[in-house]
C-alpha cells in the first residue's frame, strides 16, 4: 500500500462548508460573544460578499445538548428566504472535518472563535467552525483520517507519532475514534509527562477501519495542549476481487 502522512495543526477546522447554489457570493459568520450559545448565520448575495454578511439569516445557535451531528445538518437542510434572496434545501453543503459528530456546539464554554464572514462560499469548501485546542473545557486536537477531500472509505493506519503540549507536562490520552464518536482503540491511557517515545504507537502491520476516523489527543489540562506534533501514517486498503 502506499502511505501518506498528515500532520495535526490547532485551531483546527471542525466543520466545513460550502455554497452551490445560484448566488455569486455567500458566506458564514459566527458569533460567540456568549460562549455557552454561539449563533451561526449563513447569507447569500449577487452584489458583493459584504452583502451576503449583511443578509446573514441565524441558521442554529448552540447550548450544551446540539451537537456537530445538529449543525452539519442544519446547514444541509436550512432553506430561507433571506433579505429578498432565496436559499433552497442543499444550497449550502456541510460536513465534518477534524472533529465528531458527537461534539458539543456550545455550553458552558466554546473553543470558536468568531468568524466574520470573510470568505466566499461559492463552490468553495471552506474551514467554517475552527477549534482552539486549548481552550478552556477542551483540551484535544483531533485529526481527521482520511481528509473528506481524498476519501470516505476505509483507510488503514500504519503509526500515530508526537505528542501534544509544549508548557507543563501533559497527561495525554490517545484514542481512535469513529465519526459518532466510539473509542475503536485507545493506544494510550492517561499517559503522565507524555512524551513522544511514550505516545509513539506503530501497529505490526495496517489496521483497516471502515471509514474515516479522528485521532484524537485529549490532555487532562486543557492549557497543556499549546501545541501538536502528531503525524497519522495511513494508506488506502486495495479493493481486493473474489
Amino acid at each position: 500500500m502506499l502511505m501518506h502522512i498528515k500532520a495535526a495543526s490547532l485551531a483546527a477546522g471542525a466543520i466545513r462548508v460550502r455554497y452551490t447554489g445560484k448566488y455569486k457570493y455567500a458566506s458564514l459568520a459566527l458569533a460567540v460573544g456568549t460562549p455557552a450559545g454561539p449563533v451561526l448565520q449563513l447569507g447569500v448575495s449577487d452584489t458583493s460578499l459584504v452583502d451576503a454578511v449583511t443578509n446573514d439569516a441565524t441558521v442554529i445557535t448552540g447550548d450544551a445538548t446540539l451537537t456537530h451531528r445538529d449543525v452539519v445538518a442544519s446547514i444541509n437542510n436550512w432553506l430561507a428566504t433571506t433579505a429578498s434572496h432565496e436559499v433552497l434545501e442543499g444550497d449550502f453543503k456541510a460536513e465534518l472535518y477534524n472533529s465528531l459528530y458527537s461534539d458539543i456546539f456550545g455550553g458552558t464554554a466554546t473553543p470558536y472563535p468568531a468568524a466574520a464572514g470573510s470568505l466566499n462560499l461559492k463552490n468553495e469548501w471552506q474551514n467554517a467552525l475552527i477549534i482552539d485546542d486549548d481552550a478552556t473545557g477542551f483540551g484535544y486536537t483531533s485529526l481527521m483520517i482520511a481528509p473528506p477531500a481524498m476519501s470516505k472509505g476505509p483507510i488503514a493506519i500504519k503509526e500515530i507519532s508526537g505528542h501534544p503540549g509544549t508548557s507543563g507536562n501533559p497527561t495525554v490520552t490517545r484514542a481512535i475514534y469513529d465519526m459518532d464518536g466510539n473509542v475503536l482503540v485507545t493506544t494510550a491511557a492517561a499517559v503522565a509527562s507524555a512524551t513522544d517515545a511514550l505516545l509513539l504507537k506503530t501497529f505490526s502491520e495496517p489496521v483497516v477501519f471502515d471509514g474515516p476516523v479522528i485521532v484524537r489527543d485529549t490532555c487532562a489540562t486543557e492549557g497543556h495542549n499549546d501545541a501538536t506534533t502528531m503525524i497519522v501514517m495511513y494508506a488506502f486498503p486495495q479493493a481486493k476481487n473474489f
